[in-house]
């Protein structure tokens, strides 16, 4: 039955998840046809950053309108599914509490990783032509010292820090609408609302560990510029990052564990 469900999940969205990344790959195309490889890299400095700038800022701005459809597309699913009219049937299937939220985790997940793995594939995509890789080849020396690796490794590390994380992003994504729900009216506010305080909270936590680990560009323990550290920092944060995200994925599938299995209260 798991796996039913999760094959049902997935084709829920397919078509606007297909279309969000189809359109982010078409712009990162165009930007490095019709932009990057068109760039002088050595133009006046002021030219160039304004430029990049905005270049970047529209390309930014899309990246998160289709990050934001990812995270929305999986929200509304869990929800309707789950704990609107249409909970009363999915609660009838020969399902367990237990099986529906793995299905909706291990789907999420499935969509996320595919969906981080795009985002890479537009990156590439954005820097590997010729003008980019020769302009890059004349720095490549100071930032593989600064990152004490090279580029790649680097990018290589972060890809799999993100691929990891998945499963902790759609569970804080679940763990809200389960508790949004919780309340008798304004369900989706209160998700929204709950999103915000975990987020809010869970930065503020980071940042207290961090500060007492001292692990800052600035702290003692880290001097930005120096041969390797920039890299061993950011090493560094993600261990830590991680740790912290692993605690506080723990306590969020517990939550939504809980209240799927004794506080469900379909609208």
């Amino acid at each position: 039955m798991l796996g039913k469900l999760i094959k049902y999940d997935l084709k829920y969205g397919a078509k606007l998840f297909i279309i969000l990344h189809a359109l982010l790959l078409l712009a990162s195309i165009l930007g490095r046809i019709f932009f990057l490889e068109k760039i002088d890299f050595n133009a006046d400095s002021n030219t160039l950053l304004t430029s990049l700038g905005l270049f970047i800022s529209i390309y930014l701005l899309l990246f998160t309108a289709v990050c934001f459809g990812v995270m929305l597309l999986l929200a509304i699913r869990f929800y309707k599914n789950l704990f609107t009219d249409e909970g009363y049937l999915t609660w009838t299937l020969p399902a367990t509490p237990n099986q529906q939220l793995w299905a909706k985790i291990i789907s999420g997940t499935i969509w996320y990783a595919i969906d981080i793995m795009l985002y890479s594939l537009c990156l590439v995509i954005l820097v590997t032509g010729k003008n980019v890789t020769t302009a890059f080849a004349k720095i490549a020396p100071e930032v593989t010292e600064s990152l004490g690796m090279p580029l790649s490794r680097y990018s290589l590390y972060m890809l799999i820090f993100l691929l990891i994380s998945c499963i902790g992003s759609v569970i804080m994504i679940y763990s809200c609408v389960a508790i949004g729900q919780l309340f008798p009216g304004h369900r989706v506010l209160c998700s929204v609302i709950a999103y915000i305080i975990i987020s809010t909270v869970i930065q503020i936590f980071t940042f207290i560990i961090m500060a007492v680990l001292g692990i800052f560009p600035n702290g003692h323990n880290y001097v930005v510029g120096t041969s390797g550290n920039v890299g061993h920092y950011l090493i560094t944060v993600f261990k830590a990052s991680g740790a912290l995200f692993l605690i506080t994925t723990a306590i969020e599938y517990a939550a939504t564990h809980y209240i799927m299995n004794k506080k469900v209260n379909l609208i």
